[in-house]
């Protein structure tokens, strides 16, 4: 191994002739100086991030507390058998069982309490931060740039998506992991053991978010910069090094396939299903041209990002060639910086590798564009500033007043912007009003007002935030199927199904409303009809165990038992671990007086949640026409426990237990 592979050794020059400093010059970074840049970062990053521990559960952040497997840590290894959300969600395609442990730990400390998740986001942030200050010292030998470099990437609001929001933890523990095996990386050459933890930090990333695999690409080009691949024996050992990733990356997609019967986003959840892909390439030109803006001027920012923004496209219109102009003028510079000034040709290549995956170029995501996914690319620009700033700092005595007071009031500006971001995500209402009003356009914002309004009891405003939905979202299923659903917990049955029947017909794909009219019918007694449409939801997608339990549910309300007890069995099948379904199951089959498998069913639904009152009082029935009247009791017993009000429970406990001493 050639001593040039030990980080000591590696550097990337910044232009013909200029060295940079050596390890004896003041700008170098011994222990002392690298802890306090490090305390300095985490300073920048609590400022900009100390409100967020006010924030609660918005949005996706609700998933966190659907998933029962974060609740069980002693089993957390299910995680990595099932998709990211847990069973039911294999539609969206996505697999982070890293993430899931650490939210698993997260619930094991403090159960559902919002701060620690917020808190540990917090710490993830400040560390990738010193993370990036280690490679860009390991690779420049400057100081200065490293700390500039870091701090603005400590305070790009860009990032408050994926720090303030939960399940942002996907991307900061990605890009540490990441980090993590970059560093490793550049110290193999001091033995071999750095190689597999550098396999195994990647592996890390991986299994917490598949953009980790951009990595390959981002070290690879950090090399070719900094001039480390130009004889035959780097060449070999970079091959050998890039094996070890490649197999990592493997292993993941095989797996990931394996847990959500595909790689890719199921289709009615992407936003170019069945565009060819110049449609992608054209629209997503104007896509690069906004994460620019994002990058250069992040003031306007948004919770989620469609089609209202930029059009999508299949033909060359004047805002694509312009956008192509500059995505080209931007890239073209890269190359033309190539061997004149290879950090900046780095800062500016890196961004369009460690992107390419969420791009909808390479593969069609669930996403148009995001602020969440720039969190690693953002270090393009964050590396830039960076230079600007340490260019200056080291010019001369005024220089570096400047060029401290330039990046202070840069931070200052960032961070005031970080600070009155965080509070969009404190909770679903708080979301939900500023993407209306960020995004009037975009029916997802109008969605989350009318659950905030159905929640607090106004139903005129949800039915009015759903039809405006509509309205400007015509070509969708979810706003109709919304509204439907409104509609059919206020017993508007048939307005309900005209909506369901018109979602199914403008998106054949939104399994959602299929499930949804399969209910309604259910609960009218159609059941030939029903039937016939929840297995055209099955052939559509089979969502998860409380979805078919819901609908199982419906039947058995309509009095239809036979086709009730099929459908639980459908999803204990799908999920052989959700109580409800084994309660609801066991209730079925009393009704059809099976009694034997009804108290079978009835056992486990409690042995899996103790406290379901409903399972311990239909088992007590059950135990009671058995003639148990001994486990009856212990059954009634059991559902006072955990109902102390129910009235029903008292009597079956008093009947029961008088039967059990008259025995």
């Amino acid at each position: 191994m050639s001593e040039n592979h030990q980080i000591r050794d590696t550097e990337m020059p910044l232009s013909p002739g200029l060295e940079p400093p050596s390890a004896t010059s003041p700008t170098a970074t011994p222990g002392l100086a690298r802890r306090t840049a490090c305390l300095v970062i985490a300073l920048v990053v609590t400022i900009g991030y100390a409100n967020s521990l006010n924030c609660g559960f918005a949005q996706d952040d609700v998933y966190v507390t659907f998933n029962r497997t974060l609740r069980d840590l002693l089993h957390i290894y299910r995680a990595f058998a099932q998709p990211y959300w847990g069973t039911g969600y294999e539609e969206l395609a996505t697999y982070r069982p890293v993430v899931n442990i650490s939210l698993a730990l997260n619930y094991a400390v403090h159960g559902f309490h919002p701060l620690g998740y917020h808190f540990v986001n917090l710490v993830l942030h400040a560390f990738n931060c010193c993370l990036l200050y280690g490679l860009v010292c390991a690779y420049t030998r400057w100081s200065q740039l490293a700390l500039f470099t870091a701090l603005l990437f400590a305070a790009h609001p860009v990032h408050v998506e994926a720090v303030t929001q939960v399940v942002g933890r996907t991307e900061l523990l990605a890009a540490g992991f990441g980090f993590l095996s970059w560093h490793a990386y550049l110290r193999i050459g001091e033995g071999r053991h750095w190689r597999w933890l550098a396999w195994a930090a990647f592996a890390g990333g991986m299994y917490a978010k598949e953009s980790a695999l951009t990595l390959i690409g981002v070290i690879g080009l950090a090399e070719l910069c900094a001039g480390r691949l130009r004889t035959r024996q780097e060449w070999q050992r970079a091959a050998l090094d890039a094996t070890g990733y490649l197999v990592v990356a493997a292993s993941y997609i095989l797996i990931r396939r394996l847990v959500n019967g595909q790689f890719g986003v199921h289709g009615d959840q992407t936003f170019f299903h069945g565009d060819p892909w110049h449609t992608r390439f054209l629209t997503m030109a104007q896509g690069m041209v906004e994460y620019f803006r994002l990058l250069v001027f992040p003031y306007r920012l948004c919770a989620f990002y469609d089609f209202s923004f930029f059009p999508k496209v299949s033909t060359l219109t004047t805002r694509v060639a312009v956008s192509l102009l500059l995505v080209s003028v931007v890239i073209g510079t890269g190359f033309w910086a190539w061997r004149r000034q290879p950090l900046v040709a780095f800062a500016i290549l890196m961004f369009f590798v460690s992107v390419s995956l969420v791009s909808n170029i390479v593969v069609p995501t669930g996403i148009v564009i995001a602020e969440r996914v720039l969190y690693v690319p953002s270090v393009s620009i964050c590396l830039l500033g960076g230079l600007g700033l340490a260019t200056l700092y080291r010019q001369s005595r005024g220089g570096r007043y400047a060029a401290v007071g330039l990046c202070v009031i840069i931070l200052g500006l960032m961070s005031w912007r970080t600070i009155t971001r965080n509070p969009d995500w404190t909770d679903n209402e708080a979301y939900g009003r500023v993407l209306v009003r960020d995004a009037p356009g975009n029916p997802k914002g109008w969605l989350a007002m009318a659950k905030v309004h159905e929640e607090a009891g106004d139903l005129a405003a949800a039915e009015a935030a759903l039809q405006h939905a509509i309205a400007i979202g015509a070509h969708r299923a979810a706003p109709r199927t919304a509204l439907g659903q409104l509609y059919l917990r206020q017993g508007r049955l048939a307005e309900a199904e005209a909506l369901f029947r018109a979602a199914i017909a403008g998106n054949p794909l939104g399994w959602q409303a299929y499930y949804a009219l399969a209910n309604l019918l259910a609960r009218q007694g159609r059941t030939a009809e029903a039937l016939q449409w929840y297995e055209a939801g099955k052939r559509q997608y089979v969502p998860s165990a409380e979805v078919l339990a819901g609908t199982a549910a419906s039947f058995y309300r309509g009095g239809q038992y036979p086709e009730a007890r099929r459908i639980y069995e459908d999803a204990l099948r799908r999920d052989p671990l959700l109580a409800q379904a084994w309660a609801g199951y066991g209730t079925t089959l009393l009704r059809l007086h099976q009694l034997d498998d009804a108290r079978r069913a009835l056992e486990q639904a409690v042995a899996l949640d103790p406290d379901l009152a409903d399972g311990w009082m239909n088992l007590g029935s059950v135990a009671g026409e058995q003639g148990d009247y001994q486990t009856a009791r212990r059954a009634f017993a059991e559902a006072l426990k955990v109902d102390s009000a129910s009235v029903e429970a008292y009597a079956n406990l008093r009947l029961a237990t008088s039967l059990a001493f008259s025995q």
